[in-house]
């Protein structure tokens, strides 16, 4: 089963065209209350100074708003829903983002949702969108995030305010080998089809950094037979979008190549620089490369500082962080981000230029199946 040649007519936008930093990626805290296997995040934060308030979140996105015209704010890594102090920052960071006309959403994992609801309904925030995370069935989802998560998941979506405060809703998985085999895949999605009127499903491909379990990295093959399946039941979808960062697929070269999903002049990027391709219908990949989300997103810690899509690898990865946001030097700092880019961009392999998986990949694919097979 192959990628549909249909065109991106919602994305109309030319790449060339987009100017750079149109997400802002908000780090709200330091910690998780879960440790799931396969976090690509290490679990130890070293940082450097206090944790902005509410107030100083506010003056940061004015000023990200006002330096760059912010297309997309996003509240994500670590959980932002935690109560006390953290959710009450979540909640000041997306009102500010709502009146800014921003688009604005929050990804959770859940645990937390339900009763954050009613601090949620009664501030009037819309979000654009929420994603939840669920790894499968309860007995997989538990074995990934541990014991309860999967019923505190169940209790927000029961929960009828749930819908009075996002515009859109969706299950966030994180594709491994532990979840992809067909039997999972199956009962999953007859679940989701079978729980919500407009179901929506965001697939991660799992990232295998240094931080993840090496049983949990997918192979080519689990890839594709994963592939087939969303590809079957897409048309009873609203929307199912898969996230692929180079590696996590090894074979991506050849499955690209082979029309499996979509490649170069099949891809287009949108107002916030992500870059996309229509696999079937109602079902998009979207590829997100180091150099991208460095010239497209700029990502800022719990102490307002900005930080680098790789060194977030780090074990000690708070001590990776540049200039504080709210800083005179912060707009040097940008200048040199994009000066770094377009260094890397140079030192890509001669032997991927010209390749159609070349914009998806940029070079990147540490699990290469084509670099390995010439080296």
């Amino acid at each position: 089963m192959k990628a549909t040649k249909k065109p991106l007519v919602e994305n109309d936008e030319n790449a060339k065209d987009i100017r750079p930093f149109r997400t802002a990626s908000i780090m709200i805290n330091r910690v998780c209350n879960l440790k799931c296997r396969h976090c690509d995040i290490p679990e130890q934060y070293k940082a450097r100074g206090r944790m902005l308030s509410a107030d100083q979140w506010i003056e940061v996105i004015h000023k990200l708003d006002e330096m760059l015209d912010l297309e997309l704010i996003a509240v994500s890594a670590r959980e932002p829903l935690m109560p006390g102090a953290t959710r009450k920052k979540t909640l000041k960071m997306i009102q500010a983002s709502k009146e800014l006309k921003k688009i604005a959403g929050i990804v959770t994992n859940g645990t937390y949702l339900k009763n954050a609801l009613a601090e949620f309904t009664s501030s009037g925030i819309m979000l654009d969108y929420l994603d939840v995370s669920l790894e499968g069935p309860k007995e997989i989802d538990e074995k990934i995030r541990g014991d309860g998560h999967f019923d505190k998941v169940m209790a927000a979506i029961s929960d009828d305010r749930l819908w009075e405060v996002t515009g859109k809703f969706f299950i966030s998985l994180t594709l491994n080998a532990w979840n992809c085999s067909v039997d999972v895949m199956h009962r999953f999605i007859d679940w989701m089809l079978g729980t919500f009127d407009e179901p929506r499903l965001a697939v991660l491909v799992l990232y295998p950094n240094v931080n993840v379990p090496a049983d949990l990295w997918l192979t080519d093959e689990q890839f594709l037979r994963s592939l087939e399946i969303l590809m079957a039941v897409s048309e009873q979808f609203c929307d199912i979008f898969i996230d692929a960062f180079p590696g996590s697929i090894p074979g991506l070269y050849d499955i690209i190549e082979k029309g499996y999903l979509p490649g170069r002049d099949e891809l287009l990027r949108d107002k916030t620089g992500m870059l996309w391709g229509l696999v079937g219908e109602n079902l998009y990949v979207r590829y997100e490369n180091i150099r991208d989300l460095m010239r497209y997103q700029v990502r800022v810690t719990p102490e307002g500082r900005l930080i680098m899509p790789r060194d977030l690898e780090e074990v000690d990865y708070g001590r990776y962080t540049r200039s504080l946001v709210l800083s005179e030097r912060f707009e040097t700092t940008l200048n040199q981000v994009l000066q770094e880019v377009d260094a890397f961009d140079r030192q890509i392999d001669p032997r991927c230029l010209g390749q159609r998986c070349l914009p998806a990949c940029m070079g990147d694919n540490f699990r290469c199946s084509l670099l390995r097979r010439e080296q």
